[in-house]
């Protein structure tokens, strides 16, 4: 039967799904099972006093695939143009259909789901529906802190921004900033995307947010891709956890597209056993994080929540974070950038029971095509 809830959010933050119970189907390793057969524990065993030991006990539990729908209305000025669906944090899968016409799917655990809904959407009412599909498919570790219920918990959902957009029929897809710390130059890739047969561009415009600098312009080529160098000034400040200056590019196309970029200058070196950032000796100190949101079942999607984290690292007289076995979404690495805090993530993956990799199993394609996920959304935060 269908119910409302409000998103943003999960299926556990709303209270729906199924009473947790003895004979609840929990994502995660359970070391010592006694609970359920040990008379000490049998009081807590009833129906109506069910308490269980293994980890923070949520009041409802849901592990399958899950339905959304509604409403939406495409602008009469969005008529010719290319419209996008961004899905941030979902858990974990995700499959979208429009008008009962099915769009596409992806199980990107750590980056936002993208859906390219064409140009071809009339303006006025659409039917949106979103399957969301929280079951260990691929296996990537049960006890991968990106899935279990060990600390965030194996919500159902959609955490984090549910956006839809509108692009000409020709837009920048993708940028790709190589800064160097001696030259105060920056190697800027990119990649435009069309609809159709829509002519390339024959330039794209490279210029500083920041300093208003004088823009240069990149060719582009005939399967859409460009490059350019951008040179800062030899005063522009480097990046580092004492000073983080940040700089940003943008990308501009004739008809209007436009893409911005933030980064950092800062090398990272070694000097024989010793890390190092601008030629500077670095020493990581750092706070292990599991993904542990005991009041959400999920991380936070917002930057002054990230800041409040880093804020605490910080006041201890730390300067990184290591994320076991999941990535943090996209605020934590806006917040990391203003605040000099190193992040060093992993893929959403744990496999130390349920899965082993190197073997052909489907994790070890999976976990390529996250890293390559993970590196294409977040690798210009310095």
């Amino acid at each position: 039967m269908g119910q409302r809830i409000v998103l943003p959010g999960s299926l556990q933050t709303a209270r729906l799904g199924d009473p947790v119970g003895l004979g609840t189907k929990w994502t995660g390793g359970i070391a010592d099972k006694s609970y359920y057969t040990a008379p000490e524990y049998a009081p807590y065993r009833e129906p109506d006093n069910i308490k269980v030991p293994f980890w923070l006990q949520p009041e409802t539990h849901f592990v399958g695939p899950a339905w959304y729908q509604r409403s939406i209305q495409i602008p009469a000025t969005w008529t010719g143009r290319r419209v996008v669906l961004s899905l941030e944090r979902p858990h974990w899968t995700t499959a979208v259909w429009v008008d009962d016409q099915a769009v596409g799917s992806s199980d990107a655990n750590s980056v936002a789901h993208v859906y390219d809904l064409g140009a071809e959407l009339a303006p006025g009412p659409h039917t949106l529906t979103i399957r969301v599909d929280n079951r260990l498919i691929p296996d990537l570790g049960e006890n991968s802190h990106s899935v279990s219920d060990h600390t965030q918990g194996n919500c159902n959902g959609i955490v984090g921004r549910i956006e839809l957009s509108a692009t000409a029929p020709v837009w920048i897809e993708q940028m790709e900033l190589s800064p160097d710390v001696q030259t105060r130059v920056v190697n800027v890739r990119g990649r435009l995307g069309r609809v159709g047969g829509q002519p390339w561009p024959g330039d794209v415009s490279i210029g500083s947010v920041d300093t208003g600098g004088k823009s240069v312009s990149a060719a582009v080529s005939s399967n859409g891709s460009f490059k350019a160098e951008y040179r800062f000034t030899s005063e522009a400040g480097l990046w580092g956890e004492c000073s983080p200056t940040l700089h940003t590019l943008a990308a501009t196309l004739k008809n209007g597209e436009r893409r911005e970029v933030t980064f950092g200058f800062r090398q990272i070196g070694a000097r024989g056993r010793q890390l190092t950032i601008n030629a500077q000796k670095l020493f990581l100190r750092g706070a292990l994080d599991c993904a542990i949101f005991p009041k959400s079942g999920h991380p936070p999607t917002d930057v002054p929540s990230w800041k409040r984290v880093f804020g605490f690292i910080k006041a201890r007289g730390l300067n990184h974070g290591r994320y076991h076995s999941w990535c943090p979404p996209e605020a934590a690495f806006v917040a990391a950038d203003e605040m000099g805090v190193y992040l060093q993530v992993e893929v959403a993956s744990w496999p130390n029971q349920s899965t082993t990799l190197g073997d052909g199993k489907p994790v070890d394609a999976w976990i390529d095509a996250e890293t390559a996920r993970i590196l294409r959304a977040y690798g210009n935060h310095p």
